[in-house]
């Protein structure tokens, strides 16, 4: 039995190359490549999109201009990052940014990630679009760990454990999840909680994490956190007074990166952004305007050495620290 999915799955895939090949190589249409193979043209279709999304199609885009890539070295070296990939944006919604977005970030860490790896992963529609653009293969040996609480209330899920699950299936891989709040109403029940021996295990090994992949959200009456009723009305103005500006794996930081609030931090469930800035790739997947002045305070702050961005925040950023640097 065993043997005949073997043969079956090869023959898939000899299938999938020669269609890819006819069609990209060959300069074949849908139509053409249907009569070749006794197929119909939607099934041609089909199978040129499932190829993509298997990794045998690739597709590379040039930017005659170089504008991506001057954007991505100049941000480097500024900031001294490891790696930059900015997206290109103009004239397109902020879904389809996301989009991209989510599948530079499935590309970059799919060179990263070997057997054995530990990869941390935060939550939020960005790192959806994460998961859904990564390529399905199997990875010895290699753990997926949430790295920060989620969002409990209904009408506002983040679907935090279900992401960590949907990468760690993607490469057959073990899930570590944390099914629990991002904020507790007091540091001693967050002591409580972390005595749990599951719950200690699962933070350790997110500290243990070589890889972290999250997104940096903009703090304001619009957030998640917000939204989720984590804080009242008296606690969102005295953060907003006190420049919050950004919330990284849930940890609240102002607009130069550093930590708004230490009692609430005391009282967040995840991994701390001091432990956060040491790992190996450090990456922020995080794009569009409402994200910018996010973005920029995790850049001052440190917080990571990969940042996965649009045209627009790239630009943005740069004006803004030639401007700073020129004060």
């Amino acid at each position: 039995m065993f043997a005949m999915e073997m043969i079956e799955s090869a023959a898939k895939i000899s299938l999938f190359v020669e269609a890819a090949r006819l069609y990209y190589e060959h300069g074949y249409s849908q139509q053409k490549i249907a009569n070749k193979l006794g197929l119909s043209r939607p099934g041609v279709s089909r199978i040129l999109r499932q190829a993509r999304k298997q990794g045998i199609i690739r597709i590379e885009i040039i930017d005659p201009t170089g504008r991506g890539t001057y954007l991505e070295s100049q941000l480097q070296q500024r900031f001294h990052l490891k790696k930059v990939i900015v997206v290109p944006n103009e004239g397109v919604p902020s879904t389809v940014i996301k989009q991209r977005l989510g599948e530079a970030a499935a590309h970059y860490l799919d060179q990263l990630i070997m057997e054995g790896t530990i990869l941390g992963v935060s939550w939020g529609t960005t790192m959806q679009e994460v998961a859904k653009h990564l390529r399905p293969r199997r990875v010895r040996n290699m753990k997926v760990v949430q790295l920060n609480g989620g969002i409990s209330r209904a009408e506002y899920d983040t679907h935090a454990g279900e992401i960590a699950q949907r990468i760690a299936e993607n490469y057959q891989a073990i899930p570590f999840l944390l099914p629990l709040p991002a904020i507790v109403d007091q540091a001693s029940l967050k002591e409580a909680i972390l005595a749990d021996r599951n719950i200690s295990r699962t933070l350790k090994l997110a500290q243990k994490s070589e890889i972290a992949v999250f997104t940096a959200g903009a703090f304001g009456y619009d957030s998640v956190l917000v939204k989720a009723d984590y804080f009242d009305r008296e606690e969102i103005e005295f953060l907003l007074k006190n420049k919050a500006v950004a919330d990284i794996c849930s940890r609240i930081i102002t607009t130069s990166g550093e930590i708004c609030w230490p009692e609430l931090d005391e009282r967040t469930i995840g991994i701390e952004l001091s432990e956060l800035s040491q790992k190996k790739y450090a990456i922020a997947v995080a794009g569009g305007k409402k994200k910018l002045p996010a973005i920029y305070a995790g850049l001052l702050g440190k917080h990571f050495n990969v940042l996965i961005t649009d045209e627009m925040v790239a630009n943005e950023i740069l004006d803004r620290s030639t401007d700073a640097a020129k004060r």
